[in-house]
């Protein structure tokens, strides 16, 4: 007796239409449809602070919640970890308008995946933030660095694609 699977074409488009329907949510992690969203780096004391524009909090409607932050080099290969952490589930870090999440400083529920390396001025290093889903929005990044002030001081900036220049972190050069 062979078992061997067979396979037969749906010819009704009413049932192919119906099974794509049936079959579309099982693509959701791998969906061409899921987006990045934004993160908004600040300058604290020299220090980045990571948090959501108003944009990305009005489209998540509620105070958005964090589940965790990893920061990398994005210019060595292997985009070496600076900084991460992230909540067991069912926990989170509650993110108020105009909170944010300091580099380095890992709240007191989060289990700490990388301690915060020294960021050096100059380089770019990419933020991720898990965060509220909406819609198609898997996760949060943006892409920053430090700048090194002529006072010995660091500022962090967030750094835009630029057409010409991709991401460079050329403004944060001396």
């Amino acid at each position: 007796m062979n078992n061997a699977l067979r396979v037969r074409p749906i010819k009704s488009p009413a049932l192919a239409i119906a099974a794509l329907f049936c079959l579309m949510p099982l693509t959701d992690h791998a969906s061409a449809w899921s987006r990045v969203g934004a993160v908004e780096v600040t300058d604290h004391a020299g220090t980045p602070c990571f948090g959501l524009p108003k944009k990305e909090r009005k489209r998540i409607g509620k105070t958005p919640q964090v589940f965790g932050v990893e920061v990398h080099d994005a210019i060595t290969p292997s985009l070496q970890r600076q900084w991460s952490f992230y909540f067991e589930h069912p926990a989170s870090l509650p993110l108020p308008p105009g909170a944010c999440v300091l580099y380095g400083e890992v709240p007191g529920n989060a289990v700490a995946t990388q301690t915060a390396m020294p960021l050096q001025p100059g380089r770019l290093y990419d933020v991720s933030m898990s965060a509220t889903r909406t819609g198609a929005t898997q996760f949060h990044r943006a892409r920053f660095c430090v700048k090194a002030n002529a006072d010995g001081s660091q500022r962090a900036i967030e750094v835009k694609y630029d057409k010409a220049l991709g991401w460079s972190p050329a403004v944060c050069l001396p």
